[in-house]
């Protein structure tokens, strides 16, 4: 019942049960490897109709164009769609997809918020000066204080925001279905690269391995998700099943990849590798992935004391 995962233990993975024409190890290789990468598949697989209801009951989307034709368009407001580090915003607790509603200074001079436009003129006109800002954060208002930098760092704005004015899209059933499928294959493809980038950058900078979270984290995720509104949560439930499918592929022993590659390896040689070998590799590999969690967790942990 500990919520930490788990796994099924097919019938003869393992090396037992010889003789018995049911048991995995009796199997040809090509059925072997359908096996092994059918909850990776599955897991890429789920992302679609999870993308697709929220296609379906409403997508955040730029009133600005460009964005799905064929669907009903709603105007929600002006959403924060990133906050720079080191910033009056970020000192101030907004967060990316809350909807500003209003800007008022000390002496009361207000600003309703209808356009990005109108927002920057307003933070520049009083730069310097304490604003309070009035936001939504799914369907609960909340109010913020910043003072907006007069002489912002290169790059950075006086709030430390970015900005676009955004609708509510909702697709009908065959539209919803195929933005699913589109969006599935670009995560995909998204994670790919980025997780290329993780396993280049940990044998040079090694600058992305303090964003790595584990279970506590992923909940602190969630929560914000839940937060910001119900599309964002299947957002995040699609990014984290590719997440697992893409991870688990990775040849690496006790993963589903390690396997893989332990039966390709069985295809070149025309002949297994040893199963006391095998068990070594995996069991050693499977102790390093609880190791490695443990210590993720334990400094998810450290970010929420701090």
């Amino acid at each position: 019942m500990i919520p930490l995962g788990g796994f099924v233990r097919i019938r003869g993975e393992d090396g037992g049960s010889s003789g018995d024409k049911r048991s995995f190890g009796a199997q040809p290789i090509y059925i072997r490897a359908m096996i092994l990468a059918a909850g990776v598949f599955f897991n890429i697989l789920l992302a679609w109709p999870v993308l697709t209801v929220g296609f379906l009951v409403g997508t955040p989307a730029s009133m600005s164009g460009g964005n799905i034709s064929g669907g009903t368009l709603v105007e929600k407001g002006v959403m924060v769609v990133e906050i720079q580090k080191d910033t009056p915003a970020e000192k101030s607790g907004l967060k990316e997809g809350d909807y500003l509603l209003r800007l008022i200074t000390k002496d009361n001079q207000a600003l309703k918020v209808s356009d990005e436009k109108s927002v920057q003129d307003f933070i520049a006109k009083y730069a310097g000066t304490e604003i309070t800002i009035d936001y939504l954060r799914g369907e609960k208002e909340f109010s913020a204080k910043a003072v907006p930098s007069v002489k912002p760092g290169e790059g950075k704005g006086s709030l430390g925001i970015a900005m676009e004015k955004i609708g509510i899209m909702k697709l009908p059933v065959h539209l919803a279905i195929w933005e699913g499928l589109k969006s599935t294959l670009r995560l995909t493809a998204l994670i790919t690269k980025t997780l290329a980038s993780f396993f280049a950058d940990l044998f040079t900078e090694r600058k992305m391995v303090a964003q790595i979270s584990g279970p506590v984290g992923i909940a602190g995720m969630v929560g914000s998700a839940a937060q910001t509104g119900f599309f964002f949560i299947l957002q995040l439930l699609a990014l984290l099943s590719i997440h697992l499918a893409l991870i688990n592929i990775i040849p690496f022993p006790a993963l589903d990849g390690g396997r893989l590659l332990f039966l390709a390896i069985e295809f070149i040689r025309g002949k297994p590798i040893g199963q006391k070998t095998a068990n070594i590799a995996h069991n050693i590999g499977f102790a390093i992935l609880i190791l490695l969690m443990l210590v993720i967790t334990y400094r998810d942990i450290l970010k929420l004391i701090k």
